[in-house]
């Protein structure tokens, strides 16, 4: 059974792992063969992260395979995991607490329009639109201690180099030679003839975060800014990033917080005369996280768009976040498919799960339109 399916299904998948007597997963990455984590869903608990030397020695096993610069390039390193767990929240900023205040500050301003008569608002740097912390915040209060707020209260500004800089990484797509390299070195071969057509990895990945950009502008009050020019250097184009995001503050009499969790981007800032918040994600990757299960299903999602198939040992299945067919707009909605085998228990109650759900989507729009 094949059921293409937005990632909130995600949470119906584990609830009938739990109903089915089945609590105890491991969530493996296909193309590589490892287990990346294990949790107990009936416990409620994620109880150990693969270690970076197991997952580094299969990386270079598979890199060594492989060999080609570009193709290499498809075996996610470890980074990208660490990356997912950042963007989940269950590996949070350690200074997550200093953006909350930021943005408490900005509705209590937002309610006393007299005594502050210049709006405040932040603007996010690339790498938090990759790691989709503002969608996600409001997922977080019980895991991160976040503090209930209202999106739409908090003005966030996106500057049109930030987009661009995403969609570059968009573009490129697997060729049959590129398969057939590729089945040279991962494990799982024959699953890689269900990736054909799809985008490279980090194509997989800027998708995902415009997927971030299109989620926030249906929280959030968000302004485009256009301005500044493409430049192949980071640094310099760091540069004009801000210089845009600084004119844009002024012309509009705001009061301007840059976001990013790269420290460089400080001296870029610094000269552009914008504060800055430097948010510091954990470099160690702890041996288990807690476990909540809204940002699980949010680190599933985004484990599958990077790695391309997840398989879920205990249950039959696999998650796939990209696949033949797939279009940008399904990466959007953030979809995912859900393939089951044949001797999976699961198969019957899911393909249940997805008629009701479907009825009760059709029915509340048609509530909508009236």
């Amino acid at each position: 059974m094949e059921l293409v399916v937005s990632k909130g299904f995600i949470m119906a998948l584990l609830n009938e792992a739990v109903l089915h007597g089945k609590p105890s997963i491991a969530v493996n990455a296909a193309f590589l063969d490892i287990d990346l984590l294990g949790a107990n869903l009936g416990n409620g608990s994620i109880d150990w992260l693969v270690k970076p030397t197991d997952y580094d020695l299969i990386y270079s096993e598979l890199s060594a395979k492989l060999g080609e610069p570009n193709l290499v390039r498809e075996i996610p390193p470890f980074s990208d995991f660490r990356e997912a767990l950042h963007a989940s929240l269950l590996l949070p900023p350690d200074n997550l607490a200093e953006l909350i205040k930021e943005i408490k500050s900005i509705e209590e301003r937002r309610l006393r329009p007299s005594r502050f008569p210049k709006q405040s608002c932040m603007a996010l740097d690339t790498n938090l639109a990759y790691r989709r912390l503002f969608s996600r915040l409001g997922l977080a209060s019980e895991a991160c201690g976040v503090q209930d707020f209202d999106p739409t209260k908090v003005q966030l500004l996106v500057a049109g180099l930030v987009e661009q800089e995403i969609s570059e990484k968009v573009g490129r797509k697997y060729s049959a030679t590129d398969l057939e390299n590729l089945r040279k070195a991962f494990r799982n071969p024959k699953l890689l003839n269900q990736m054909s057509n799809c985008v490279y990895k980090d194509g997989r990945k800027a998708l995902n975060a415009q997927a971030e950009l299109s989620s926030i502008r249906s929280k959030y009050g968000v302004w485009d800014v256009a301005g500044g020019e493409w430049n192949e250097d980071k640094e310099k184009r760091d540069g004009e990033i801000l210089r845009s995001l600084a004119r844009h503050a002024q012309d509009e009499r705001l009061d301007l917080l840059f976001v990013s969790a790269d420290d460089k981007a400080t001296a870029s800032a610094r000269a552009a005369k914008v504060p800055i918040l430097i948010l510091r994600y954990p470099n160690e990757v702890p041996h288990s996280v807690g476990y909540d299960p809204w940002l699980f299903v949010e680190l599933l999602h985004d484990l599958a768009v990077i790695y391309g198939i997840l398989t879920i040992k205990g249950l039959g299945l696999r998650i796939m976040g990209d696949w033949a067919g797939k279009t940008a707009d399904d990466f959007r909605a953030e979809r995912v498919k859900i393939v089951t085998e044949e001797s999976s228990i699961l198969s019957d109650s899911l393909a249940k799960d997805h008629r009701i759900m479907e009825r009760l989507r059709k029915d509340l729009d048609l509530i909508g339109m009236r």
